[in-house]
């Protein structure tokens, strides 16, 4: 049994819902992806596999991560991903910051905050000075750009799906970092955009009712949900143990 398998396997014990699941363990930062764990890389290249064949159909695949609650590791996930795809992928791929209350892609890729999504959408700033270089081979981000009141009203706003639209011309793989599904309302509204939904879930942190609750919002939403990530699973006996139990 392949370890996306095992990993499906168990996630189905441990949170009853869920299609895709990879276990990350240790993630870095994507700035140092030459120093992650060789089975984390296959881990993030084995959801970007499963996520190419549940959209088939798809050229450049624009995914949206996400999580029911706030502390899931949906920004780590996501730009561990989207590093790991570039890189080792081979990929040419865009990480969104439309976490716009609580940016982080900006201070991890060590570039400017703005012009980014919030710059291009109210502000009318020309789509390619919205978007950077990184040091990661092939990946570039667009970052969240400068604070807004209201930041639904990006997100929901019709540029929104024309930017994405006019970006899939660019690029393979779209990863779209957005705030918790039951706090905001800007994961849901974004899910409209996106081909597919990952959520995340933290190993032993979120309630099932919770997570459950995320995505019935989602599905409410006609929300196309691939599966979900286990994160941060501790292992209490050697690993290689683990998996041949």
């Amino acid at each position: 049994m392949s370890e996306i398998s095992k990993a499906m396997n168990r996630s189905n014990r441990e949170q009853g819902r869920g299609d895709i699941v990879v276990e990350p363990g240790r993630v870095v930062s994507p700035v140092l992806t030459q120093r992650m764990k060789h089975a984390d890389c296959e881990q993030y290249l084995s959801l970007a596999s499963e996520i190419a064949l549940a959209l088939p159909d798809v050229s450049c695949r624009a995914v949206l991560f996400s999580s029911a609650v706030t502390g899931e590791g949906v920004s780590t996930v996501s730009r561990e991903f989207a590093a790991t795809v570039s890189e080792r992928g081979d990929v040419e791929t865009l990480l969104i910051d439309a976490n716009l209350r609580s940016p982080s892609v900006h201070d991890v890729f060590r570039v400017r905050r703005d012009p980014g999504l919030t710059d291009h959408i109210v502000g009318g700033v020309p789509l390619g000075d919205c978007v950077c270089e990184t040091s990661v081979p092939r990946l570039k981000v667009m970052t969240s750009g400068r604070p807004v009141i209201a930041p639904p009203r990006v997100t929901g706003d019709e540029r929104t799906a024309a930017m994405i639209s006019e970006l899939r011309g660019s690029y393979r793989f779209i990863v779209i970092d957005a705030p918790p599904i039951l706090s905001f309302s800007e994961g849901v509204q974004l899910s409209g955009v996106s081909d597919g939904v990952v959520m995340v879930v933290r190993s032993g942190h979120t309630r099932r009712q919770l997570h459950a609750h995320a995505l019935d919002l989602l599905e409410g939403a006609s929300a196309n949900i691939l599966g979900t990530v286990l994160n941060r699973r501790r292992f209490y006996i050697p690993r290689f143990v683990y998996d041949r139990m």
